[in-house]
């Protein structure tokens, strides 16, 4: 295995932010049915964005285990590694649940609101804490919080299996793969991370080979059997998304700001532009009827939603993001 310093990859930054602006662009022109027409060019090319969803998985999948590799992680800090994702991830989620009722709130006082009474449903709303609502059916209040619940069960699975994932007895390796895909056989509930099983070990085998811990033939052969899972399990549409996070990490390389501005936002853009950019999709089709004006509010709500992803991350992300890096593992030799 690579035993230098391996540094930060810079190609993730604009391949996150891509993902992100791909699902603002799926929610943007299918959230609303009737919003666009069926023929409408955005319409049909924004029918492919839910795929960031899954580009996260498989980053996920890779740069998880990469970051522990690189912070010498070992099976007793694992305490610690939750502190410090919780740290990283908890903070901009909760306030996001906040923006989301502050913002349902104040739409009902609008004389064009022709929606429910503003109402919250304190168990549901409890159950966001620890993303329980994927256990028990509970509505999300944010339609995006179910990936965040996955990405969630993801730290616990990978903090508790990491050793076996670098093993110097590679059959270990190998064995708690092979039982996590065949998870995905198995279950196929849309809240658990055993249905995305596959996207993930696409990641975990791309970390794998970053590091050198399998060598080219294998990645390649353990790959190509994953795809042919993805392909089975879903459609060919997902082999894109398996695929994109290996083409940039291994073959690009971006230093530019947009990537970097693009990359650093990305999380907070995925949780506040439903509720900034959605409500401006909204109120374009209560009071425009015209598809050409309704597809140009694509890109206004797009717009909108980057900027105020910037201010959040800004005063809200970023300080905890700092915060977390500050907690670091004790290793032993």
């Amino acid at each position: 295995m690579k035993t230098g310093k391996l540094g930060y990859l810079s190609s993730l930054d604009l391949l996150r932010g891509l993902a992100a602006v791909a699902v603002c662009f799926f929610h943007f022109t299918h959230g609303n049915p009737d919003f666009l027409s069926k023929e409408n060019v955005l319409y049909i090319s924004g029918r492919f964005g839910f795929l960031g969803v899954d580009v996260f998985f498989v980053i996920s999948g890779f740069v998880i285990p990469y970051a522990m590799y690189r912070s010498k992680y070992q099976f007793k800090n694992f305490g610690k590694f939750l502190t410090k994702r919780l740290v990283r991830i908890e903070p901009p989620y909760l306030a996001s649940i906040v923006l989301v009722l502050v913002l349902n709130w104040v739409s009902t006082l609008s004389p064009y609101y022709r929606g429910a009474a503003f109402s919250v449903n304190f168990e549901a709303l409890a159950l966001h804490l620890g993303y329980l609502n994927a256990f028990f059916n509970f509505p999300w209040v944010n339609d995006v919080y179910w990936t965040l619940a996955i990405e969630f069960q993801y730290y616990i699975l990978i903090a508790l299996i990491f050793p076996l994932l670098i093993h110097t007895e590679r059959k270990y390796s190998f064995g708690i793969l092979l039982i996590f895909g065949c998870s995905s056989l198995i279950f196929s509930g849309h809240n658990y991370i055993f249905n995305y099983a596959f996207l993930f070990i696409a990641g975990i085998l791309l970390f794998q080979f970053h590091i050198g811990y399998l060598n080219k033939k294998q990645f390649g052969s353990f790959l190509l059997i994953t795809l042919l899972l993805i392909y089975s399990k879903f459609d060919n549409r997902y082999l894109v998304a398996a695929l994109l996070p290996y083409f940039f990490i291994t073959y690009f390389e971006f230093h530019d700001r947009v990537s970097k501005f693009l990359g650093n936002i990305s999380y907070s853009l995925y949780l506040v532009h439903i509720p900034i950019g959605g409500r401006i999709i909204n109120l374009c089709e209560t009071f425009i009827q015209n598809e050409i004006v309704r597809s140009l509010f694509v890109f206004i709500a797009l717009f909108i939603s980057v900027f105020a992803a910037w201010l959040f991350f800004k005063f809200i992300e970023k300080p905890f993001m700092e915060l977390s890096k500050r907690i670091t593992y004790k290793t032993t030799q």
